[in-house]
């Protein structure tokens, strides 16, 4: 009896993936005070428009992050529960502060003391296709290698705009971005997990942006009291359990 060669039947789906990864289908939506300074960039390998002022980070103190905002529409399109979407805010929220605070801000649950807000905005999402992600897995078990292919079907996928803003409210910093989450990870096993983890991906991509125009210019380093990132997740979700209640997959870490 011939041997079944399981990578044989996998060529046709990888040569999908080709195709699969292109345009996101996610459209960007006007949620920044300004756009005219925009201009197209690549975070973590992926296609965005970024702007910042690296003077302007100079004078940063102290930075407030209020709950990033979905623009309306694109919960109730998506068929999640409101609750159970708030997991991708508080993921958002909370990645964001960490990229920051490693990066030697000061992040500072108080708008009374901060000299800065970093505001965010979910513009588009897609759930995650269980099926296709359960197939994703098996073609990751097959192919061993760093990187778990996905079947181009079924991918979740998230938008988010996002903007630094000066006590007059001057923008000093902003990135627009979206992504399919094709290579991230297989998708887990939850309706929300690409966007649970493109969240973290976006809020790097910002944080990367920021601190390296920071250190450009050799800008001040401040500290985060422990905790207050843990917090975001905690408001956002209203589990009050910081990252123990997590996605598969997730591992705890601080502040």
């Amino acid at each position: 009896m011939p041997k079944f060669n399981l990578s044989l039947c996998l060529v046709p789906v990888l040569a999908l993936l080709a195709t699969g990864c292109a345009a996101n289908g996610l459209q960007q939506a006007d949620t920044l005070s300004d756009y005219r300074n925009l201009q197209s960039g690549e975070r973590r390998l992926l296609q965005v428009r970024e702007w910042v002022d690296p003077q302007a980070l100079q004078a940063v103190d102290a930075i407030y992050i209020p709950q990033a905002g979905i623009v309306p529409g694109v919960v109730e399109n998506s068929g999640v529960d409101p609750a159970r979407f708030n997991r991708i805010v508080g993921k958002l929220n909370q990645t964001m502060c960490r990229r920051l605070a490693r990066g030697g801000f000061e992040i500072t649950a108080d708008p009374a003391l901060a000299s800065h807000q970093l505001r965010m905005n979910i513009t588009g999402f897609e759930t995650t296709n269980l099926v296709s992600a359960g197939a994703s897995r098996v073609i990751g078990f097959a192919i061993p290698g760093p990187i778990s292919p996905r079947i181009p079907f079924g991918i979740g996928a998230l938008a988010v705009e996002g903007e630094m803003l000066d006590s007059s409210n001057a923008q000093i910093a902003a990135l627009t971005w979206s992504s399919r989450n094709h290579l991230v990870s297989s998708g887990g096993f939850s309706e929300i997990g690409d966007g649970y983890r493109l969240a973290q991906v976006f809020a790097d991509s910002f944080g990367d942006l920021i601190v390296e125009a920071r250190d450009s210019v050799e800008g001040a380093r401040e500290e985060t009291a422990r905790g207050v990132c843990t917090d975001m997740f905690d408001a956002a979700t209203g589990e009050g359990a910081g990252d123990i209640a997590q996605l598969p997959g997730e591992t705890a870490a601080n502040p």
